[in-house]
């Protein structure tokens, strides 16, 4: 403990040094100030040259003419004046607080210098008049002779003057008091110097106070947010008070008080208001606190507290002078909070060092600010406002809170934590003895039944009885191990829901059908009250079977006499369902907790059914699970009756039962009628299957009919590879646990070539595997083995669907790329055709046909997926660009740099757009004659060739480039570049390569296989 102590020590001598550093830097940055000679009040700077910065304290000799006001034409005459030190009051003088005299000083300025001047006033006791060369410029208050004509208010006066010719500034300050007991007049430095000097200090000033006081107001208002919607915490609710206390009575006291600007507040009202609020914000500190925790002090507290509530009152209504006169008795009630909050915090760093650390760093930083503070103004000196105390001091306080949030939430989470692990683990057990007593119960079930049917003619009715017993006991025993499975697979999973178009009326005959035989043994009524022609609704058949099985047999379960009734009402888009019984009815408490898990009510009429309370529970699940609500209504001893809804079907749908997927053909072969979209012109699809086990190649080959699927079987992944490259695949269907190269890294490699529309893989897993990391790898679906024929057909189906119509969209997409012919180009071009009508007929006549070959290129939409011979693209190429030059002549340079290319190929339509975006984007953007340049490039060592376009047009800055290659640079050049780049990934697993330059030029090259 004693070395913590030492540790607090040497903390805090640092923090105060820390703190009291900042103050005197503070002094020196903005303490610009020179204190002239003045004598006789008199003060000559004619020879001074004033800056921007720099003021004068005109503190020194002034004139005082006591019980005098100057300038009054009847006071004028034999005034007498008498030399008086400012800042200092005239109580000596006067002999009494209580009076009313005249200050002036004379200022002696360069006049051949035509400045403004201002000269700043922050206190005078307690109205004031200022004037300058026998101008008045500003007042406070009204001044007067008598009480009664006499009005208090000291504010802060600031005014701005100019010097006579002869460069004399006669500063007359005309001053009265007879509300202030304390010392009155000037008390407090007068500044004087130029305009810009003076504003600037007021102005930083204010916005200081006005940065604290907002800074305050936040943390008062949140933490009284916190207050009124959280736990009710005293010591946000007592700590928002403390804020808003220092806020007003700052405004109303220290610094410019602000809030005279914007309220008429007499002098009395402000006075009380500030000392109330002294109290109450004393007391707020000292709540923000466990001070009750301290041994004496909580015996001392109850008269503390209404003694200073008592004072608080009196205040409102005493006078100034009665105010002054209890000043100890306030500077008492501040001392015993600042000791009592001290001793309190002291006690909590000892229970805590750690924590409350920051808490003794926010006291000592108050303590500190208003220790400066007042010595400030002890020694009459005026700086701007420094706030850097108060935020230190308000944000050490909030990492107190926020440090104790942390670490309650921290222990919040480590509960919950503890909690959902218990959970699980009940769950869990719950789940693990279910499956084990359903091997015992099951047995228990078959020989029961076994033994009543062989030996129903020899057994005696008691024992058939017995045996009857024990099937239903089973049986009940049956439907709670399925309740808790179903609980748990609810709570890890969320099910897939088969949604169909489906008729309630038959679901509920079905349902009371079924439980027809305890209602019997009851002898209770069941009534279907759905009609055959209610609308259909869309849900899966199973899970609303199993819902209305639920709420009818909790019906029968406690329900004695009468019956149980199934009835439905259209509201809107949805059906309500209503599962009435006339049973014990349900209490309004239990109806809050009814659909938690493991609830029952199980207090009411001697009802003990048993049971784990589960049943309702997973009924909320799956209603909601279909988007719909499910509540209840019922009184005690009354009727109960449980409502849900489920979403109706349209109108123009019919009810129908799931489509038969499976036919039977030749011996025994199953094929799946998917009813998907056939986008594949009647060809089988591409299949890829890669399994290294040669059975279940077999296998998979086998269940895959000749006439709907194209299989080609291999046994590893390096193999599959080898296949990607010769032909186009429709799916590849692989083994995940695969030697060498498993499938989820040959997964990733098709992934490196091909996008999950392009080629979707379906991984097979034995179970085990981790079906994250086969989505992660890129695998589009998975199926678990053992594989069901009719599944994996559906979801190869499926997915060779989704590739096909990517495809589709990805051909309708160059089809609208191929109509990307601007309206512009083709009028542009016909006006030249028009033109050279004119003048030369010949050179219109091959204008024609190269627009004929252009256009024509174009429009082979049936081509956009086969590699085509160099020369065509280079054909199309020469057709716009000769279309281009004509239109711009010696504008439009061209240049051909084409090593052999016999015998290459290259994707339709992958050349040309780059070229006529060099020249619509490039070339022409930039003002003045332009070249294109088209090279063909081979590299024999590496059996590659490369192609480049090159432009010195406007070029394209560096970071758009990405934007380009993806489509996201809004540009109409942006759709031909993707589709290029998408194409030449497919084809050669490698895209565009860009490189430009601003106002340079851009080239655009890709390689080919060659």
């Amino acid at each position: 403990m004693r070395k913590n102590y030492i540790r607090l020590g040497v903390i805090l001598l640092l923090f105060i040094i820390c703190l009291s550093t900042f103050r005197m830097i503070w002094m020196g940055f903005f303490q610009n100030e020179i204190q002239p000679d003045i004598q006789n009040g008199v003060l000559d700077i004619q020879s001074w040259d004033l800056g921007d910065k720099e003021t004068l304290v005109l503190d020194g000799e002034w004139k005082f003419y006591p019980s005098q006001f100057i300038m009054e034409e009847v006071s004028r005459a034999g005034s007498e004046s008498e030399i008086l030190d400012v800042p200092e009051g005239w109580n000596d003088i006067l002999n009494s607080s209580f009076g009313y005299g005249t200050y002036r000083l004379q200022i002696k300025v360069n006049p051949d210098i035509d400045q403004n001047y201002g000269l700043y006033i922050p206190s005078i006791r307690s109205s004031s008049e200022v004037y300058v060369n026998g101008r008045k410029l500003s007042s406070s208050g009204e001044i007067a002779s008598d009480e009664e004509q006499y009005t208090a208010k000291n504010l802060p006066q600031n005014v701005v003057f100019t010097a006579n010719e002869e460069g004399n500034i006669d500063i007359v300050i005309q001053a009265a008091n007879y509300k202030d007991i304390r010392s009155s007049g000037i008390i407090r430095s007068v500044k004087f110097g130029t305009e810009q000097a003076i504003s600037r200090g007021t102005q930083i000033s204010s916005y200081f106070q006005i940065s604290i006081i907002v800074i305050f107001l936040i943390h008062a208002v949140y933490t009284f947010i916190l207050y009124l919607i959280g736990n009710r915490d005293k010591y946000l609710f007592y700590f928002s008070i403390l804020m808003l206390s220092i806020i007003v009575t700052s405004l109303l006291s220290n610094g410019d008080k602000l809030i005279h600007q914007f309220l008429n507040i007499s002098y009395d009202f402000d006075f009380r208001l500030a000392n109330t609020l002294l109290l109450v914000g004393c007391y707020a500190l000292l709540q923000c606190t466990n001070h009750l925790e301290l041994p004496y002090w909580r015996r001392i507290f109850p008269f503390y507290k209404w003694s200073i509530f008592g004072m608080v009152g009196i205040t409102l209504f005493l006078s100034i002078p009665q105010i002054l006169f209890l000043f100890p008795v306030y500077y008492l009630f501040a001392f015993i909070v600042i000791v009592v909050t001290f001793c309190s915090i002291a006690r909590m760093y000892r229970q805590n060092p750690a924590t409350n650390l920051f808490l003794v760093l926010s006291f000592f930083a108050v303590v500190h600010h208003y220790i400066w503070d007042i010595g400030w103004r002890e020694q009459s000196i005026y700086l701007t406002f420094y706030p850097f105390d108060l935020i230190v001091a308000v944000v050490c306080y909030i990492t107190v809170w926020f440090k104790g949030y942390f670490q309650m939430h921290e222990e919040t989470k480590e509960l919950a934590d503890s909690l959902q692990r218990m959970n699980q683990e009940k769950d869990q057990f719950l789940a693990n003895t279910s499956h084990e007593f359903r091997n015992p119960l099951n047995s228990i079930l078959l020989l029961s039944k076994a033994v009543m049917d062989r030996e129903e003619t020899v057994l005696s009715e008691r024992s058939i009885s017995e045996l009857h017993t024990v099937l239903n006991v089973g049986k009940r025993m049956n439907l709670l191990l399925t309740d808790l499975l179903e609980a748990r697979n609810l709570n890890r999973t969320k099910p897939r829901l088969n949604k169909q178009v489906i008729s309630l009326e038959p679901i509920a005959t079905g349902v009371l059908d079924l439980l027809q035989l305890s209602s019997d043994m009851k002898q209770l009524e069941m009534i279907n009250k759905i009609p055959k022609e209610f609308p259909a609704v869309y849900a899966d058949e199973n899970r609303v079977t199993q819902i209305l099985f639920n709420l009818v047999g909790n019906a029968v379960k406690y329900t004695s006499k009468g019956g149980v009734t199934i009835s439905a009402a259209k509201k809107e888009k949805y059906a309500e369902i209503h599962v009435t019984d006339t049973g014990i009815g349900i209490s309004g408490e239990m109806q809050k907790r009814l659909f938690l898990p493991y609830e029952q009510d199980n207090a009411t009429s001697g009802m003990q059914e048993g049971g784990f309370g589960l049943g309702l529970s997973i009924t909320k699940q799956l209603v909601e699970l279909h988007g719909g609500r499910i509540w209840v209504s019922s009184e005690d001893a009354e009727k109960t009756t449980f409502t849900f809804t489920l979403e109706l079907a349209s109108p123009q749908e019919a009810v129908q039962m799931p489509v038969q997927t499976v036919r039977t053909a030749g011996k025994g072969e199953e094929k799946v009628e998917s009813g998907l979209p056939q986008l594949n012109d009647g060809r089988a699809s591409a299949v890829l299957l890669v399994d290294d086990n040669p059975a279940s190649l077999l296998a998979l080959n086998s269940i895959l009919s000749e006439d709907m699927y194209d299989t080609v079987p291999v046994s590893n992944a390096n193999q599959a590879l080898e296949e990607l490259k010769k032909r186009e695949w429709d799916i590849v269907v692989s083994d995940i646990m695969m030697p060498e190269i498993s499938g989820y890294k040959l997964t990733g490699m098709i992934r490196e070539r091909y996008s999950l529309t392009e080629l979707p893989v379906l991984l097979l897993t034995g179970g085990n595997a981790d079906i994250q990391a086969a989505f992660l790898a890129g695998a589009n679906d998975y199926i678990t083995k053992p594989v069901e024929p009719v599944e994996l057909k559906a979801r190869m189906d499926s997915l060779i669907t989704m590739k096909r119509v990517a495809e589709q969209q990805l051909q309708f997409e160059t089809a609208w790329l191929q109509a990307q012919i601007q309206p512009h180009f083709l009028f542009n071009t016909l006006n030249s055709i028009l033109a050279l009508s004119e003048w030369d007929v010949e050179e219109m006549r091959k204008l024609l046909n190269e627009l004929s070959n252009f256009l024509r290129s174009k429009f082979r939409f049936q081509r956009m997926k086969d590699l085509i011979p160099l020369e065509e693209e280079l054909n199309i190429i020469r057709s716009y660009l000769y279309i281009e030059q004509v239109r711009f002549g010696e504008a439009l340079q061209v240049k051909w740099e084409l090593e052999d290319y016999q015998g290459i190929s290259v994707p339709f339509l992958s050349i040309q757009p780059l070229v006529e975006n060099a020249v619509q984007h490039g070339i022409r953007n930039r003002q003045g004659k332009g070249t294109v340049v088209i090279r063909f490039k081979k590299d024999t060592a590496r059996s590659k060739a490369i192609i480049t376009v090159e432009d010195d047009g406007a070029g394209i800055e560096t970071e758009n480039i990405p934007n380009i290659l993806q489509g996201n640079s809004g540009s109409e050049s942006g759709v031909g570049i993707l589709n290029v780049e998408k194409r030449l990934h497919q084809h050669y697993g490698k895209g565009l390569m860009i490189d430009s330059s601003l106002n340079k030029g851009t080239s655009v090259s890709f390689e080919i296989d060659i």
